[in-house]
């Protein structure tokens, strides 16, 4: 990474947006630099408890293991997630879709086209085949939580989550 730029851009869980994530990853000249900066964001995504790690909360579809949980949480109810991988590029891939996804309604993270992003950020041909399905596993898992959530019945925390 360049000295200072995108070392010094990390995101936090509740930094990040679109537009930010799209500007760090312009500073980025090559790929190696942007797999560094997908690793760092998984270094900042807190711990996830182990017994949310069960084949409930696992991302069916994902060569590696990958785990998601969800839950509404505040007023107004937003959506929180708790999520973990093997490796430092799964991490931060799942650690990258959590920033997006957190803290919006249900409404807003069925809304969101995390398939458009995905192509926009070049993560589509970038990514080996494998980590690319993956991507779009832990996409419909994250979304999947929140339209359990959004249903009028749901109690908290989410089924096949925290």
């Amino acid at each position: 990474m360049r000295d200072g730029q995108a070392k010094g851009r990390v995101l936090t869980m509740t930094t990040l947006t679109i537009e930010r994530l799209t500007d760090a990853f312009e500073l980025l000249t090559d790929w190696q630099e942007r797999y560094d900066y997908i690793s760092e964001l998984g270094r900042k995504l807190p711990p996830m408890p182990e017994a949310e790690k069960t084949d409930a909360s696992r991302v069916h579809g994902c060569i590696s293991r990958v785990w998601v949980t969800g839950r509404l949480t505040g007023a107004p109810p937003l959506m929180a997630y708790h999520a973990d991988g093997e490796g430092p590029i799964i991490r931060g891939l799942v650690a990258l879709l959590v920033m997006l996804f957190e803290g919006k309604t249900p409404d807003e993270v069925l809304g969101l086209d995390a398939e458009g992003l995905i192509e926009k950020l070049g993560l589509d041909e970038n990514l080996s085949p494998n980590r690319h399905i993956g991507m779009y596993a832990m996409v419909e898992k994250i979304k999947a939580i929140a339209r359990t959530a959004a249903t009028p019945e749901s109690t908290q925390p989410v089924p096949g989550s925290a």
